[in-house]
């Protein structure tokens, strides 16, 4: 039972539980993430009204927006904890919110996060000159939730998980079946597709990059497509695609290089960490490293597949002193290598693998191909690891198979 009022043109849903049912019911059939309740719903329908809901949003409650394209002239400012900011209908391309451009545009950040427990999900948002979303660590923000979200073209970093000098850090975020691309490339080098300085207990899963590259005068060059450093620790990036990315998946990128290194840590540029069953492809010349660990310890790179044919005769790195971890049931195109002190355990691991290994290299389908492909049956069984990346069972045959993809795992 509910009922609405209206204030200052909003229009507010409350009731004694929760908003509405279709505000509870919703549940992500590939993660099982859940829409968080809430107490109150404000719908809106213009960017004026959008800009009022989250200026004016009360703790835990819900901004609803309907489909349609909105201009922004200002960032969105979340400051409420708890708040959630997602598109009504599901359909991340049916809310799209947009600045004046990657270089021209005057606003910046399209959603600025300085609270904890903030929601945003169902919606797409793009055409910034910096960031489409900031989790703003040094202004509170912490345990940030972004689902079904669609991230383009920006100037920058598509999603900045930032932190300041005073030891106040964006932990514990989750991104998850969300799209990060550009339409061609970055206008320079200083982008990423996700970002985080000095994070602790993120999650990245079940996402998909494409296209995270510099200009092409540059040679495509940029940072990496997901990135936790500054003495991030316990990431875990899992089940993501990464498709025409300059650089893939990195933990860390060099010991002291950042001044908000977490707690002044300068041996040392990320603490454990899972790099688990992600899929990463491309095919151009320019390409650079698909997994690099760099001044990290205690990590587990395990069960992903790398098609690579850049510029690099390796496809998984391991680098600097202190970088300790293991390195395990990886398929790649080329070696696994260890550079200036990097070590790490390594097991069962295939590389110079061939376009005819995979369904289709083209079309970054990196399914196995066939039984006679020498991933098959030949992988260490992992404990608890009981999916591969299409949550199909693992080891269908006499042991899993090496790789993402157990063989016939297609849907």
């Amino acid at each position: 039972m509910s009922r609405a009022v209206v204030i200052s043109g909003l229009v507010v849903v409350t009731s004694f539980l929760y908003a509405d049912e279709k505000d509870v019911a919703g549940e992500c059939g590939r993660c099982g993430w859940k829409r968080p309740k809430a107490a109150a719903v404000v719908r809106v329908g213009t960017a004026n009204l959008l800009h009022k809901a989250v200026k004016h949003a009360r703790p835990d409650g819900t901004i609803l927006v309907e489909d349609g394209r909105y201009e922004l002239s200002r960032q969105l400012h979340i400051t409420a904890k708890g708040v959630t900011l997602r598109g009504m209908n599901g359909g991340r391309s049916r809310v799209v919110i947009v600045g004046g451009g990657m270089v021209d545009d005057d606003v910046g950040v399209g959603i600025s996060v300085a609270a904890s427990n903030v929601t945003i999900a169902d919606l797409a948002v793009g055409d910034f000159r910096y960031h489409g979303i900031q989790v703003r660590g040094e202004r509170g923000a912490r345990r940030a939730r972004v689902h079904n979200v669609r991230v383009f073209d920006c100037g920058q970093q598509l999603l900045k998980g930032s932190a300041g000098f005073d030891r106040r850090y964006a932990d514990e975020g989750l991104v998850a079946c969300s799209t990060f691309e550009y339409s061609t490339h970055a206008p320079s080098d200083y982008t990423n597709g996700v970002d985080v300085l000095a994070g602790k207990g993120w999650k990245v899963r079940d996402c998909v990059f494409r296209n995270i590259r510099g200009p092409q005068s540059g040679g495509g060059a940029c940072g990496p497509a997901i990135l936790f450093w500054a003495n991030s620790i316990d990431t875990v990036v899992e089940r993501n695609l990464l498709v025409d990315c300059y650089r893939g998946i990195a933990l860390g990128l060099k010991p002291g290089l950042n001044k908000r290194s977490r707690d002044g840590e300068k041996r040392l540029d990320h603490q454990g960490g899972v790099v688990r069953q992600n899929v990463i492809c491309n095919l151009q010349g320019w390409a650079d490293e698909g997994i690099e660990i760099n001044g990290c310890s205690d990590f587990v790179v395990e069960q992903n597949t790398v098609f690579v044919e850049g510029k690099l005769p390796w496809s998984i790195g391991v680098r600097f002193p202190r970088s300790n971890g293991i390195v395990r049931n990886n398929l790649t195109s080329r070696r696994v290598i260890f550079r200036d002190g990097g070590a790490a355990r390594l097991s069962c691991n295939i590389g110079g693998a061939k376009r005819e290994w995979f369904v289709d290299v083209k079309k970054a389908n990196l399914h196995l191909a066939g039984p006679d492909v020498p991933a098959v049956d030949a992988a260490q069984e992992i404990e608890g690891l009981e999916t591969d990346f299409d949550r199909k069972p693992r080891k269908k045959g006499r042991a899993p198979d090496v790789g993402a993809f157990e063989l016939g795992s297609e849907r």
